[in-house]
């Protein structure tokens, strides 16, 4: 076993995962204990899983709650990535359940109020948990709840973390959407909380099955049991909840993690006294209905054969600014570990020490990487305040001489540009296009300045695109965008075709990365190559210039 990882001695090991190993361990200086995630040292070569176990780590940077799991630093230490986080004294829900607790629906309320603050602080940060289950719940040693375990967590609306229609999460547990490679969102997580009070409340699972491919079947096709039909005390009310958050579809469930929450809480507070219920004609209404529901599914699939789970394929979310900032922390580099000892606790909070054979060892705190950030940030204003005060002055200096000076007019702006995309390239136009854009929107030439502008766009996206696509693998429009922009030039039929396919495949959101989106760009393409070709050669190509 591993004896150490940047300052915290290792104590013992508390579990294996896929992609690594938890230890708890003491921080030498401090006395602090922790637990610590490191990545398997088989996959620390793997670009894919380093990608992944680092976003895992970026993804809990972004959130501090009572409610989840605390990061306190993240290292390297001869080549195994690991990072530190709270160690939790107590068991998981999953473990409490195998040791026969029994919980009560007012405890299981109390744990579903919990979460749903926890899942709050991360949907309002764009972040879905997507693996919520007994086992990523902790109890500590004040029985509050801990919601852990971030390593497949989604950024909303980001690129994925794994290969489209690939199933990611615990079976179980598992939204229907999940399942068949839908898109998900902060319901999925909903679903996953409702299928975990049923399971507090029932000691199973809605769902069960001898196997994943008939587990998946029963999530996709059948209604879950209702939850007195095993524990007949749970009031009506908080039965009503949870099978409305195991609807199969996700616009049928409460919307929200507060919106759950106030629920919640407006049941515990309007229940005095245990509910005491006879479940026997609910239990058989529900069946009917549930008979109902699946005779219809089950004719509109026609006999789906089960579907067995796709094996997870990683495709990196990982920015190349998450990169950066992950690989190069600033830190103080020593030599040696001895050198180390002689630092300040502040120096220490972040550390990089370098062996003989080169291998570089650090760890940085979440504190000192917040206290460089801000330190960053206010030396960037300082900076700005000096430039804007230089500024000023060479106005004032020169001011004299441009003084009645005139910005070009629209013809000479125009005739500008024009000369430039009909003589070099149209990106060198770029800045008197902007100037154009914004000061003239009335001119009568707006559309086709415009025109030159939504080029020089389509151009960039393109580029970009070809440049992540060498990276990880594009989502089904940006590869579709691609394909259709190599086509341009040698086969404007084809592509034109290829263009029109998108705009009726694809509907995008803005990505603040891009000043256009895929079909907003396909769309302009589309109206350029129709301008170009005749009618006729739409529907066939020539063969390409030799």
């Amino acid at each position: 076993m591993i004896e150490r990882l940047g300052p915290y001695r290792i104590d013992k090991l508390l579990g294996r995962g896929g992609m690594g190993t938890v230890y708890a361990g003491t921080h030498e200086e401090t006395g602090e204990r922790a637990a610590i995630k490191a990545l398997s040292l088989t996959l620390a070569d793997d670009g894919n899983f380093r990608e992944r176990f680092a976003a895992e780590i970026e993804t809990l940077k972004q959130i501090e709650h009572p409610n989840i799991v605390r990061l306190y630093g993240e290292g390297e230490q001869d080549g195994q990535l690991f990072y530190v986080m709270e160690l939790v004294d107590g068991k998981t829900l999953q473990e409490e359940l195998q040791q026969g607790h029994r919980f009560g629906w007012r405890e299981a309320t109390r744990i579903g109020i919990e979460v749903c603050q926890a899942l709050k602080h991360a949907h309002d940060r764009g972040i879905i948990h997507r693996d919520l289950k007994p086992a990523n719940l902790l109890r500590d040693e004040e029985g509050h709840i801990k919601l852990t375990d971030f390593g497949i967590a989604k950024l909303f609306g980001a690129t994925h973390l794994t290969a489209d229609g690939s199933v990611v999460g615990t079976a179980d547990y598992m939204a229907p959407e999940q399942s068949d490679g839908s898109p998900i969102s902060y319901r999925t997580d909903l679903y996953s909380l409702g299928n975990v009070m049923f399971t507090l409340l029932c000691k199973r699972p809605p769902f069960t099955g001898k196997s994943i491919p008939e587990l998946l079947h029963k999530l996709r096709y059948e209604d879950p049991p209702l939850v007195r039909r095993f524990a007949h005390d749970v009031p009506r009310e908080l039965e009503e909840i949870i099978s409305q958050l195991l609807e199969k579809d996700p616009d049928d469930r409460i919307p929200t993690a507060l919106a759950l929450a106030n629920r919640l809480k407006a049941m515990q507070h309007g229940l005095m006294a245990e509910t005491v219920v006879d479940p026997d004609a609910d239990v058989e209404q529900h069946e009917a209905r549930s008979a109902d529901k699946r005779a219809t599914r089950v004719s509109k699939t026609k006999d789906s054969p089960a579907t067995e789970v796709a094996p997870t394929s990683i495709d990196s979310g990982f920015t190349p600014k998450m990169r950066d900032d992950y690989a190069w922390n600033e830190a103080t580099v020593v030599t040696a570990e001895s050198e180390a000892q002689k630092l300040n606790p502040e120096q220490r909070k972040s550390i990089t020490v370098v062996d003989e054979a080169g291998n570089a060892n650090r760890f940085t705190t979440v504190e000192a990487q917040r206290q460089h950030a801000a330190q960053k940030a206010e030396a960037n204003r300082h900076e700005y305040l000096k430039a804007a005060a230089l500024a000023a002055g060479l106005i004032a200096l020169v001011g004299g001489i441009i003084w009645g000076l005139q910005p070009p007019s629209p013809d000479q702006l125009y005739q500008r540009i024009a000369t430039t995309v009909q003589q070099a390239d149209i990106r060198d136009a770029k800045s008197d296009i902007d100037e154009f854009h914004e000061r003239f929107p009335n001119d009568p030439r707006f559309d086709e300045v415009h025109g030159w502008l939504l080029d020089i766009q389509c151009q960039y996206l393109f580029n970009r695109l070809r440049i992540r696509a060498k990276k990880q693998k594009l989502s089904d429009v940006q590869a579709a965008y691609v394909e259709a922009m190599q086509l341009v030039e040698q086969q404007p039929a084809s592509a034109t075709r290829r263009f029109d396919a998108l705009i009726e495949s694809f509907q995008e959101a803005k990505d603040e990365a891009n000043p256009i989106t895929c079909v907003e760009a396909a769309r302009h393409q589309l109206a350029r190559l129709k301008m170009r070709l005749p009618a006729k050669a739409v529907k066939q190509d020539s063969p390409p210039n030799r």
